[in-house]
């Protein structure tokens, strides 16, 4: 199948990122609400595993059947089991009569959103395109335009219609109409370092009202420290159980990372999803009044004397081959990405070679439970939406309730949904104030 990517590029602000004081780590999302103690033990490292020399794994089935609820199609069908798994994504197309190749992928094309396109195949155009394959003169032109958009493929067997080629298209439709993975590409992509950097000069802060006041109530009340706004527009819409979301605030940061996973042979889809970073500004980090605002950088005063800083970062979300890859990030990360007492000097700076932008309690997460348990912990992601705005407080699994206090007080017409996530232990670290590490 023809790899169709799709670009996240939204609101075109291209300013350099500001730093906050002294401060290296964000403090984002960080609501801290219980004191249990956590042990935060290094992985070791797996051995380098070589898996990008083999194809990558399409999930074709798996991914229509998680977000779309189609279920699994195998062997020949039929038009009604092809028409049922069409109408999930576009319920105002379907085959009319019998189910034929050709007129699966005339609704198709229709589904993707390219029927004006292929209504302007001239016939010399669509013999070009169709020639040796067994197609209607009725449906030529359809094949063709999807044949050359890669929507279809010319080397599938146009006798039959099998639920795996059903399958394969139906999937191709759904990325093409952009229902699908909102992704850059693949990290093994030569370009893949162009696509992060020409993404994340792009981004810049943006807002909701409601959402940003009943923000600044949540830190007033102390049921959050910090949290993250993001807009729905720009999700990635990985498979879960083979996704990672890794939050940072350093570009540079991003690509190391990636080149990183390229080194160890490990491939996944790579998606850059803004975010507007909220968290309470200390005066000891310097007089606020004197700080430069840029469009990916604020301050702003709040009630009692205190301020909430507004800055531009970006979640990474990494869908893996195997739910194995996706398992062995954590000992990547702390090897190569984490500072830890015994690779820093008394003054924080590392000792030993590692990333641009290692931080001490770097954040990545899991919305499934980690093979590893012992190196992840259950948290709440406290989801608070207003329209296709969401910001997101974290808590302990049993310390969202002050939260949703708050929001009952404060905006009694928005609601928490409490989300599981699976968070690494020195984040979780940070997030109880059990240790720095």
């Amino acid at each position: 199948m023809k790899k169709l990517l799709s670009i996240a590029l939204v609101l075109a602000m291209a300013m350099s990122m500001a730093a906050c004081g002294s401060e290296t780590e964000s403090t984002a999302s960080r609501s801290v609400s219980s004191s249990e103690a956590v042990s935060n033990s290094k992985a070791s490292l797996p051995e380098k595993t070589n898996t990008t020399d083999s194809s990558f794994k399409d999930k074709d089935a798996e991914y229509l059947e998680y977000y779309f609820g189609i279920r699994p199609m195998k062997g020949e069908i039929n038009a009604e089991t092809f028409n049922a798994a069409l109408a999930k994504i576009d319920e105002n197309v379907k085959v009319e009569g019998e189910l034929t190749l050709d007129s699966a992928i005339k609704a198709a094309v229709e589904a993707a959103g390219l029927k004006e396109l292929a209504l302007v195949y001239t016939e010399e155009k669509t013999a070009n395109a169709v020639n040796g394959l067994n197609v209607s003169a009725e449906n030529a032109p359809f094949v063709a335009c999807a044949v050359d958009a890669g929507l279809a493929s010319s080397k599938w067997d146009y006798s039959k219609v099998t639920g795996e080629i059903a399958t394969e298209l139906l999937m191709n439709a759904v990325e093409i109409s952009g229902k699908g993975r909102n992704y850059l590409g693949y990290s093994s992509q030569e370009d893949i370092y162009r696509l992060l950097t020409s993404a994340w000069a792009t981004f810049g802060n943006f807002d909701d009202d409601k959402l940003s006041a009943l923000g600044a109530d949540l830190v007033i009340a102390g049921a959050s420290t910090g949290y993250n706004l993001k807009y729905d527009g720009c999700n990635a819409n990985f498979l879960p159980q083979y996704t990672l979301q890794y939050g940072h605030s350093d570009i540079t940061h991003a690509v190391q990372l990636i080149a990183l996973l390229n080194s160890e042979g490990i491939e996944a889809k790579v998606a850059l999803e803004p975010k507007t970073s909220i968290y309470e500004y200390l005066v000891e980090w310097g007089d606020p009044s004197k700080l430069e605002m840029t469009p990916t950088y604020e301050v702003r005063a709040i009630e009692g004397g205190r301020y909430l800083c507004y800055a531009t970062e970006y979640d990474m979300k990494l869908e893996f081959n195997t739910v194995e890859e996706k398992d062995s990030f954590d000992a990547l990360i702390g090897k190569y990405a984490k500072k830890w007492d015994s690779n820093t000097d008394k003054d924080g700076n590392p000792t030993v070679p590692l990333l641009a932008g290692a931080w001490w309690q770097p954040l990545y997460t899991s919305t499934v439970p980690m093979k590893d348990a012992d190196s992840f912990k259950l948290i709440k992601d406290n989801v608070i939406r207003n329209g296709a705005y969401t910001i997101h407080p974290f808590s302990t699994a049993e310390g969202g309730d002050k939260i949703a206090e708050v929001v009952a007080k404060e905006a009694p017409e928005l609601k928490v949904e409490p989300v599981d996530l699976y968070v690494n232990n020195a984040f979780y670290n940070y997030l109880t104030g059990t240790s720095h590490e």
